[in-house]
Order: structure tokens, then C-alpha cells, then sequence
């Protein structure tokens, strides 16, 4: 048994396949997203007075799952804050509201992205507010939230705590702050009110799903830095992006498909991933 499990832990070691299958994974945000230009370039326009010190607008993304939206948005505040105008004046915070699912644990998290430490329990849910208003206003900087599926949070909880986030402003006095919404339910402002609405919806991007060849292009540019060269066969891409493409143009899922291709190959000792 010892002696199979030292070969299994050596093939994986001294992979015949992946040079780093960890750029296949949804979460690692690539030196470029292709067929995404039209959306980077609006978000960038809507933050850019971030650079200038002023507050830009909130923001809604609206876009089915693997379409691009957390991607992007990620992609576009960090180039901001690597411009040197923004000098350690500009702070993020992302939150994902599927598992920070109640207004106490966005709040929390929320305090932690500016360095304040809230207990898991214990606090009345406008303290941890006031807290984090207070915080932020001692940092003197503009602050982007990031509240990806959002809807998430609203149908558990209301709309309450997106109507303080997007009415902070006008409790701060030396910083500012933006919201960026996310959600995959393009019916999703029916469960706002009208008053978050207005202030929430002053911008909207729409992520399209991923057409096939889309798809196709853009496994085609993580399979040079994430597989070894020449192991894949000719139609293992293709496949793969058709299959994901018949799945509402997911580039998760193109992603997720050819990465477990590659691992049932090396699980199996091959040297190629086939069809």
C-alpha cells in the first residue's frame, strides 16, 4: 500500500501533464481577459474619478454564472490601485454574499478589509455599522465594495443594509465610497425598493454568455502556461468549449471540464489528454 501511494503522490509531483493546473481554477484572474474589452473599458470609466479623489457611481453587473462579472471587476480596481495616483488612497473590499449571507457578516467583513476586527456574535448589527462608518471616515481614502451575489443577501435580508451602504456618504465626511453589485438573477431589481434602486442602479454592465468559439480562444490561452506542451489532442478544447457553451456560454465550467480531463489523464499514467 505505501509503495502505490508514493507512486500516486510521484506522478502528481513530476506531472506528465499540467505545468500548473492552478490557472485553470475560477479564481485566478488572468494578464488579460479576452472577449471582455467592451465591459473593462465601462468600469474603468465609471472608476476612474477614483484617481482624481472623487466618488464614482454604483454599479450593478448583471451576467449569467461564468460570464465574466467577478473577473472583471476584480481586474479593473486592481489596475487602479496599482496606478500610482491612487498611492494607498484607494481600498477594496470584496464579499461574496452567498456565504457572508446576513447584514452582521457583510458588516464584518467589511470592517476587516479596513483593518478593524469584529467578534463573529455579540454585537448589534448597527454598532458593527457604526464602527465601519467610523473606521473608514479615520482612513481618509475612497473605498470600493464589491457584493457579488447580491441577490443572495436581499432575498435572505432585505434591502436595509445596501440603503445605509449607498446612502454612506452622506455620514462621511473625509472619505467616500462606491458599490459594486453582482448578481446572476437578471430579475433581481424586482426584490429591490425603489429607493435602493435609484441609488444602486445609477450604472448597469451586462456580461453576455461566452459564444463558442469564445470559448474555445480562451482555453486556448490558458493551455499554454497550465499543460505541458503537446498533451492535449486536437479536439479536447473544441469539446470542451461546445459542451460549456450548450451550458449558457459558462467559462467556469469550459475551465472546470478541461481541467478534470487532465486529471483523470494523469490519474490513469497517461501522457495525453484524449477525447
Amino acid at each position: 500500500m505505501s509503495k502505490k501511494l508514493d507512486d500516486i503522490f510521484t506522478n502528481i509531483v513530476h506531472s506528465r501533464i499540467f505545468k500548473n493546473r492552478e490557472l485553470l481554477r475560477p479564481d485566478y484572474i488572468p494578464d488579460e481577459l479576452p472577449h471582455r474589452e467592451k465591459q473593462i473599458m465601462t468600469i474603468a470609466k465609471v472608476l476612474a474619478p477614483l484617481l482624481q479623489d472623487q466618488r464614482p457611481s454604483n454599479m450593478f453587473l448583471y451576467g449569467l454564472t461564468g460570464t465574466g462579472k467577478t473577473a472583471v471587476a476584480k481586474y479593473v480596481l486592481e489596475k487602479i490601485k496599482t496606478r500610482k495616483e491612487a498611492s494607498g488612497r484607494i481600498l477594496t473590499a470584496y464579499v461574496n454574499c452567498r456565504y457572508e449571507d446576513t447584514d452582521y457578516r457583510v458588516l464584518a467583513s467589511l470592517n476587516e478589509a479596513i483593518g478593524i476586527h469584529v467578534p463573529f456574535t455579540g454585537l448589534a448589527t448597527a454598532e458593527v455599522y457604526k464602527r465601519f462608518l467610523n473606521g473608514l471616515d479615520r482612513r481618509r481614502a475612497s473605498m470600493v465594495v464589491v457584493l457579488d451575489e447580491i441577490d443572495g443577501l436581499v432575498k435572505k435580508c432585505g434591502d436595509e443594509l445596501l440603503y445605509k451602504l449607498t446612502r454612506i456618504n452622506t455620514e462621511l465626511k473625509n472619505s467616500k465610497l462606491c458599490v459594486i453589485g453582482i448578481t446572476n438573477d437578471l430579475k433581481f431589481t424586482e426584490f429591490l425598493s425603489a429607493r435602493v434602486l435609484s441609488s444602486l442602479g445609477e450604472e448597469e454592465v451586462v456580461f453576455p454568455p461566452y459564444t463558442a468559439p469564445e470559448l474555445e480562444d480562451i482555453l486556448s490561452r490558458r493551455v499554454e502556461k497550465a499543460f505541458r506542451n503537446g498533451v492535449l489532442d486536437e479536439g479536447v478544447i473544441p469539446l470542451c468549449a461546445a459542451l460549456a457553451a450548450k451550458e449558457h456560454g459558462d467559462a467556469r465550467r469550459a475551465l472546470e471540464l478541461l481541467r478534470i480531463a487532465g486529471e483523470i489523464a494523469e490519474r490513469n499514467g497517461q501522457d495525453k489528454v484524449t477525447i
